[in-house]
């Protein structure tokens, strides 16, 4: 590892600079973006997805409970101000290990906050589906469960591939909006929205919207291969509403994911098991922005750890109801870090849940080239200075 990336990235005007230039070099715009639409294919860790439900099962020390079903934590509202303007809205929840016990430490800017997270809540319908049908049939496997037009027999696909084509983008299937539009078709919208509600304890959310799309299936069945057998219809169609959550809301669902093996099974998503939630994780760990390899790249540590899991969700477009640019991006990074040992500690296991969402007004809504440039270099930036942090924990020593 170049120890002196690790000091120098607190030089955070730097960091931007030095990821704008990138963003210069590579001719970026709105519709490609350096670090937005970097790839798996590019990240040094795609040949690790297949590790993560194992890396995290793994154990560090750690501080506070975390909350239950339905309740919002104790958020340090002053935690985060270190963040740039442009970053509005932003939750983040370290975890460690106390002996046997599992604990959390919560922070935010503007946390509660409802607005648009774009792409990001995408994954919350495909959970929703899991949780359903898990709760009805325990024994059934998701690897044997498809998604089918049962008026069109030649439109069907993998609930596991479909997942992997909603946060990769790679249309294999369909675009990634329609087919996020289809898994909400198994539950009324108001069902839905309450469902999330119980989860995360914001009662104030909204989420009956969908993705500016039509579903891929706008009737579909999910079908188990093995029993032959129709777990899941389509329900009535209601009318859409918004979709209006928190950063918090999306940090609560990426933790809840990420944490499952930890969690007392209270805690856990309703009617999800480790191994059915399998899919979720890989599927995540697939997503095209790849903010958190870049900050462990700007911070000298991409060579450094081990078992990393970097699980991830991005959204991103043009508001002309606001005159901006948002990118949003929920994530959950886990990994060994050893450097404790050059000074006789033990290796440290780090676990950050984050959602940050940034917003650039924009002058010409026909052309936001350079504000979407600015805005991706930023994320980029903001996450990098948060891992800093949070491999100093100077955020512990903040609350």
């Amino acid at each position: 590892m170049n120890q002196n990336l690790l000091k120098q990235a607190i030089n955070r005007d730097e960091v931007f600079n030095k990821l704008l230039q990138t963003e210069l070099n590579q001719d970026a715009n709105s519709n490609r973006l350096a670090f937005l639409d970097r790839g798996i294919e590019n990240s040094p860790y795609q040949d690790e997805i297949e590790h993560y439900p194992t890396y995290l099962k793994q154990k560090s020390m750690m501080f506070h409970a975390y909350p239950k079903l339905g309740q919002i934590p104790d958020i340090h509202l002053d935690a985060l101000d270190f963040l740039h303007e442009e970053i509005t809205e932003a939750c983040l929840c370290i975890a460690r290990w106390r002996g046997e016990e599992f604990q959390t430490l919560w922070m935010g800017k503007n946390p509660l906050r409802n607005a648009q997270f774009w792409s990001s809540t995408k994954i919350i319908p495909a959970l929703n589906v899991l949780g359903q049908v898990r709760s009805k049939f325990p024994d059934s496997g998701v690897e044997n469960w498809q998604i089918q037009n049962p008026e069109d027999e030649s439109m069907k696909a993998g609930f596991e591939a479909i997942v992997e084509d909603i946060v990769s983008y790679e249309k294999n299937i369909a675009s990634s909006n329609a087919l996020s539009a289809m898994l909400k078709r198994f539950e009324t919208r108001e069902k839905l929205e309450k469902w999330l509600q119980n989860i995360t304890g914001n009662y104030d959310l909204q989420f009956q919207g969908d993705y500016g799309e039509n579903p891929w299936v706008l009737n579909p069945e999910l079908f188990d291969l093995k029993k032959q057998e129709v777990f899941l219809k389509a329900v009535s169609e209601t009318p859409k509403g918004e979709n209006l959550v928190s950063a918090y809301d999306l940090t609560r669902i990426i933790s809840m994911i990420g944490w499952h093996y930890y969690l007392e099974p209270s805690l856990q998503l309703p009617g999800i098991n480790w191994e059915s939630l399998q899919p979720i994780i890989r599927g995540l760990g697939k997503d095209t922005a790849r903010f958190i390899d870049v900050g462990l790249e700007m911070l000298g540590l991409e060579d450094v750890i081990r078992f990393p899991v970097i699980l991830s969700k991005l959204g991103h477009g043009p508001s002309s109801l606001r005159q901006t640019i948002e990118t949003t991006y929920m994530a959950l990074v886990q990994f060994v870090d050893p450097l404790p040992k050059a000074t006789g500690n033990s290796a440290k296991l780090r676990s950050v849940a984050m959602t940050l969402r940034g917003v650039i007004p924009i002058e010409d809504m026909e052309n936001f080239d350079e504000e979407s440039v600015l805005l991706d270099a930023r994320i980029a930036a903001e996450v990098t200075e948060i891992l800093r942090r949070v491999m100093t924990e100077e955020l512990d020593e903040v609350v």
